[in-house]
C-alpha cells in the first residue's frame, strides 16, 4: 500500500523525505494515532529459517524429549512458529518506536493456552542506540543466517546489570536500514523539538529595543516613556518608606 502517515512534514523536512519513500502492507496500526510509518517483517523468511532451525534442534534428544512432554513440539511446532511470527507488528509513532505481539495460539492451540496481546513503546528521548547486523555464517552449523537483526537500546539496557540485553531486537524486517535511518531522524527531531519549546519565553524578553527599531510615532514612546517614569517615582517612594 501507499505510505499513509498521518503527521504531515513540510516538503524539505529529513522524516517527511523518508516517509515519502516507505511503502507498507501491515494494516495492523491503521487506526494508531500519531502514526509516522510501518514497517513490515518478512513473515515468510523468518518462519522458514526458524522452521529449519527448529527441525534441526529436534534431532538432539533432550530438545525432542523435552519438547514432547511439554510443548507438543514434534506435532505442532510448524503452527507454533507461525503463531509467534505473524502475530508481531512495528511502528514508528510520534511518540517513539511501537513494537506489539498480538494476541496468539500456543502450545496445543486450545484457547486456554492463548497469549495475550502485549506492546512497548520506546520513546525516542531515552534511545541511546539502533543499529543493524547483517546476516552471515550458519546456525546448527549447516543453515545459513539469512535475516538481519536492528537492535534498540536505551540507557537501562545494552546488557549491563540486571536490565535486558537490548531495549528491542527485531529480526526480519524487510527494509531495517531505512527502519534505522528514521529512529535517528526522529530523535534528531524530538530533541529540536524540545530544544524549540523554551524559545517563546526567551524572545519575550527582548522585543523592546526591536520594536522601537520598527518605528514608533513620537506620542507612542513618550507614552512608553512615561509609564517609565511613573514606575520608578512610586518604586523609589517605596524605598523610602522601608528605609524610615
Amino acid at each position: 500500500m501507499t505510505a499513509s502517515s498521518q503527521v504531515t512534514f513540510p516538503q524539505d523536512d529529513e522524516v517527511g523525505k523518508l516517509v515519502r519513500t516507505l511503502r507498507w502492507e501491515d494494516t495492523f496500526f491503521d487506526q494508531e494515532e500519531g502514526l509516522i510509518a510501518v514497517f513490515d517483517f518478512d513473515y515468510e523468511k523468518i518462519s522458514s529459517f526458524k522452521k529449519e532451525t527448529t527441525c534441526v534442534s529436534m534431532l538432539f534428544p533432550p530438545v525432542l524429549i523435552f519438547g514432547t512432554l511439554f510443548l507438543c513440539l514434534p506435532c505442532l511446532y510448524r503452527h507454533q512458529i507461525d503463531w509467534d511470527v505473524y502475530s508481531q507488528h512495528v511502528a514508528i509513532t510520534r511518540d517513539g518506536i511501537k513494537f506489539v505481539k498480538d494476541r496468539r495460539k500456543t502450545c496445543c492451540g486450545l484457547s486456554c493456552t492463548d497469549a495475550g496481546k502485549s506492546s512497548k513503546t520506546v520513546p525516542f528521548d531515552k534511545l541511546t542506540d539502533c543499529d543493524v547486523t547483517e546476516p552471515a555464517g550458519a546456525t546448527c552449523c549447516c543453515i545459513d543466517n539469512v535475516l538481519s537483526v536492528v537492535t534498540v537500546d536505551t540507557a537501562s539496557s545494552g546488557g549491563g546489570g540486571e536490565g535486558p540485553a537490548h531495549e528491542l531486537s527485531l529480526a526480519g524486517l524487510k527494509e531495517p536500514q531505512k527502519f534505522k535511518k528514521l529512529v535517528w531522524a526522529m530523535k534528531r527531531a524530538s530533541a529540536q523539538g524540545r530544544n524549540n519549546q523554551s524559545a517563546p519565553a526567551r524572545l519575550s524578553f527582548a522585543p523592546t529595543q526591536s520594536a522601537m527599531d520598527r518605528g514608533f510615532s513620537n506620542e507612542e514612546t513618550n507614552a512608553i516613556l512615561r509609564d517609565i517614569r511613573s514606575e520608578l517615582i512610586e518604586l523609589n517612594a517605596n524605598l523610602k518608606n522601608m528605609e524610615k
